[in-house]
């Protein structure tokens, strides 16, 4: 077994880059190396060119790589690193050989290599949390290490130990071990659930080999996934693991210059335990996705996963999970081309000993899948596979409810348990108007295929209400049950938590 076991809680201990800075060690070249993010087993992005780096201690030394019947070169720079760029390639299920050497008689070969579609699973514990112990709730799972998708799997618990490597980018993947593995029962028991499951579910119905990264760290703030200088600009000098950007330098960064097709993203338990940090959430999620962006060279995809439900336990590590969820929502607006998939109704169930950790990550894992099939592929509608989406929220004539208008409902918006048929003029739960701290519950009816109108409770005027108070909320509470926040697609989808703007007042 590896180093990799199932992630806990952030430590709540803060930790700055200063506390770490004696222990840091300078980066020596080795003689000749192709960079860790790449090994035999692995899944080079299709149709995007191929960069493979690597280091040496030569700069000038020139630098031969053959893949597919190809050969390029390069030269070593006086910063030690070089870059092989292969041409663009299909979808190949064939397994290919690479072979990369120098002009000093070193060399690696790299075989069992597949070219398909390569995912990113980012963010903290519930990204990183593993398969094996979701298996109470799957336990017929079988295990192919045959089969085309191919994982890469880091863990925080290594990085975390090692905080001389947290304080500066590292330039290579910080386990020796770590590389591409084959599915099979021991590489997937300690990759993520969700990532796995994902993968699983996609197979079924695209036929291109699949590679997945882990670069989520278990406890992570979203200040530890941000480079320093980012980190720093936004007022953070210290972490909650590790130092701030300690994440990054050390899971992130090593692949930056990897081609890959999107990233799935859970993340935000951490600032639930900070209402400093709550309500920056969206901001702060946009910066580090814009950066990553910026650095990969490519405006991918992203695919953010909205906050469980935490049970009671929660409240007492997080009170402000609330605020999270509505900020994971307000993301939606700064993030370009970015979706939100509801996982409130997914989390721990009451009898599981983990409450912070849930291993429902198989339905998790079907609702991304469903996303990205329709997004990625074409495969499916996006109305059939998202949940429902608020569009505007507009104060009556009469002034005395407030109807939100939603798209994405599929056959129509439902009450849980019920059809669009049975659910038009049911009451349906989970209203309240104001804000973050001013929140007053309201009753709320679906009242079309597409709208639910949610009634002024007596004696409320919204006009007397301070601007930043004008809002309708759904799910604003830190629990969520199907008995307080009941609104689903017809596709049976749970809508998200969010707070709108009530125009008309």
């Amino acid at each position: 077994m590896s180093d990799t076991h199932t992630p806990a809680l952030p430590t709540n201990q803060v930790t700055t880059a200063e506390d770490s800075v004696a222990a840091t060690s300078a980066w020596m070249p080795p003689a000749f190396k192709v960079s860790g993010a790449f090994s035999s087993h692995m899944v080079l992005q299709r149709e995007q060119p191929i960069r493979v780096w690597g280091f040496s201690d030569t700069p000038g030394s020139r630098i031969t790589g053959h893949f597919m019947g190809e050969t390029v070169s390069a030269t070593v720079g006086d910063d030690n690193r070089f870059t092989l760029t292969f041409t663009a390639r299909n979808a190949q299920y064939e397994p290919q050989t690479m072979t990369v050497s120098d002009d000093r008689d070193h060399a690696v070969t790299f075989d069992d290599i597949l070219v398909g579609d390569v995912y990113l699973i980012g963010g903290q514990s519930n990204a990183e949390l593993h398969l094996e112990p979701c298996l109470t709730l799957t336990p017929s799972v079988e295990f192919d290490e045959n089969d085309s998708f191919r994982l890469f799997a880091q863990s925080q618990a290594y990085a975390q130990s090692r905080p001389d490597l947290t304080t500066t980018p590292s330039p290579d993947v910080i386990h020796p071990d770590w590389c591409w593995k084959r599915p099979d029962r021991e590489a997937s028991l300690e990759f993520s659930a969700m990532g796995w499951y994902f993968a699983r579910e996609l197979k079924k119905q695209i036929d291109v080999p699949l590679g997945l990264v882990m670069v989520a760290a278990g406890g992570a703030c979203l200040r530890e996934l941000l480079p320093v200088e980012l980190a720093h600009g936004e007022g953070y000098f210290s972490g909650c693991n590790v130092c701030e950007g300690g994440y990054y330098n050390t899971l992130i960064h090593p692949f930056v210059g990897l081609s890959f097709r999107a990233m799935l993203f859970f993340q935000g338990e951490s600032e639930g335990g900070d209402r400093v940090l709550a309500p920056k959430y969206a901001y702060d999620l946009a910066l580090l996705v814009a950066d990553e962006r910026a650095r990969f060279g490519r405006q991918f995809p992203f695919y953010n996963v909205q906050l469980s439900d935490y049970r009671d336990e929660g409240a007492l590590f997080f009170p402000y999970h609330d605020i999270v969820r509505i900020q994971q929502y307000n993301a939606l607006s700064l993030i370009p081309d970015s979706t939100l998939t509801v996982d409130m109704d997914l989390g721990a169930p009451d009898d599981y000993p983990d409450w912070a950790h849930s291993p429902r990550k198989l339905e998790l894992g079907e609702r991304l899948a469903l996303l990205v099939l329709a997004k990625e592929y074409g495969i499916g509608h996006m109305t059939e596979c998202a949940s429902p989406r608020p569009l505007t929220a507009t104060l009556n004539a009469d002034g005395t409810a407030v109807t939100i208008e939603f798209t994405d409902v599929a056959a129509g918006l439902i009450v849980a348990g019920h059809t669009p048929a049975d659910s038009y003029g049911m009451d349906v739960q989970g209203f309240s108007f104001g804000d973050y701290d001013h929140r007053t519950p309201a009753h709320a009816v679906v009242s079309s295929r597409h709208s639910v109108t949610v009634d002024l409770p007596d004696g409320v005027d919204l006009s007397a209400f301070p601007a930043e108070q004008r809002l309708v909320n759904y799910a604003f509470s830190l629990r969520i049950t199907p008995e307080n926040a009941d609104l689903r697609g017809g596709n049976n989808l749970p809508a998200p938590a969010f707070s709108l703007p009530i125009f008309g007042v």
